[in-house]
């Protein structure tokens, strides 16, 4: 295909990452784009040239020659806007995180079977130059039988859009663990060859939100809303190979800065990698002594490799990097470290 004619399902922030996105990809041309508020809607349109614009997203899967579709509304509309675009013939791109639990996200791995269509959900951080490298290095073994990781995202204020839709849990599904915390243990489970669980143990905390401490600037306060999610999350998972990771989600804490972070432990090497600064450094031992090599690999816009995959899977040219199957299995560990945090048992998978 020389273009693939993509439409937009929302018209929000996280829109404008794809949007930036397809400028970069001669292949995308976006032609159409929906939201229930048709006027943000057409702003986007008349900012990016897109010449369909649409209240009701049903509306433009039957009338606009499309494609594909990239879903950018809100967590709990991910899979009823799926299951309707790929109902409609579209390849499907969706953002993070792929569905509220792993009910939705199981229909639609079906839906797109069904309609043998490309789905894949939109783990941007996978396409990244120092996750690249890493991945390379533990195809190689340079780190030995890794064992061990600490992984998270971390922010000192960052509670998005205080009373809309990012701080109730009906719509969210969760406050920083299925908002921020899902990037990092998708990258980090990625990396390692997405092993089989064993056991979840995880707790959650809501210190600052309820008080409307630590706001960020990234949403819409409603003063009428109401905050019934966590802003912080923890959690420790073991796995059937003997590896195990901790994960760290914040939206606010009393800490120095903001910090996405990933450190791996092997018999034979380490390696830390920081997002915000893209910092990746090599523990190693040279000749019998402890070393550490700092690499800055070339940078890439992720945004653009994701959807330059995105198309080389629906031409088969090469396979979708970040499957549905995969997001599963991230959800059913989300699933299990909220399902911990209320019990307060660990959850043991079969």
């Amino acid at each position: 295909m020389s273009t693939c004619k993509i439409g937009l399902i929302g018209a929000g922030g996280i829109a404008l990452a794809h949007l930036e996105a397809a400028k970069g990809e001669p292949r995308a041309e976006i032609v159409a784009i929906a939201d229930v508020s048709k006027e943000t809607a057409a702003e986007k349109a008349e900012q990016y040239e897109i010449p369909h614009v649409f209240s009701d997203y049903r509306q433009m899967l039957s009338e606009a020659a499309l494609d594909a579709v990239i879903v950018c509304v809100p967590n709990y509309l991910h899979a009823q806007a799926a299951l309707d675009a790929l109902a409609a013939g579209k390849h499907l791109l969706c953002e993070k995180p792929m569905a509220m639990n792993s009910g939705q996200a199981e229909a639609m791995i079906e839906a797109a079977k069904r309609a043998d269509k490309i789905l894949m959900v939109a783990q941007n951080n996978r396409f990244r130059s120092q996750a690249k490298q890493i991945k390379s290095w533990l195809d190689e073994g340079k780190f030995g039988n890794v064992y061990h990781a600490k992984t998270g995202w971390v922010r000192r204020n960052g509670i998005p859009g205080w009373g809309s839709w990012f701080t109730q849990k009906e719509l969210a599904g969760g406050g920083p663990l299925i908002d921020i915390g899902v990037h990092m243990l998708d990258l980090t489970l990625w990396l390692l060859g997405h092993p089989k669980p064993v056991s979840v143990l995880g707790q959650t905390y809501a210190e600052f939100g309820p008080k409307k401490r630590g706001l960020s600037e990234w949403g819409r306060i409603d003063e009428n809303g109401v905050f019934d999610v966590e802003d912080m999350a923890v959690a420790m998972i073991t796995f059937e190979n003997g590896f195990s990771l901790t994960l760290d989600a914040s939206w606010a804490s009393h800490i120095e800065k903001e910090n996405v972070f990933l450190q791996l432990y092997g018999q034979e090497g380490g390696v830390s990698l920081g997002l915000l600064d893209e910092q990746l450094a090599l523990y190693h031992e040279w000749g019998g002594v402890m070393a550490t090599t700092e690499l800055s690999p070339k940078p890439c816009q992720e945004r653009v490799a994701l959807l330059s995959n995105f198309l080389d899977a629906i031409e088969g040219k090469a396979e979708a990097l970040c499957t549905p199957e995969q997001a599963l299995y991230i959800t059913r560990l989300i699933e299990a470290i909220y399902q911990s945090a209320r019990t307060g048992e660990a959850v043991r998978f079969s």
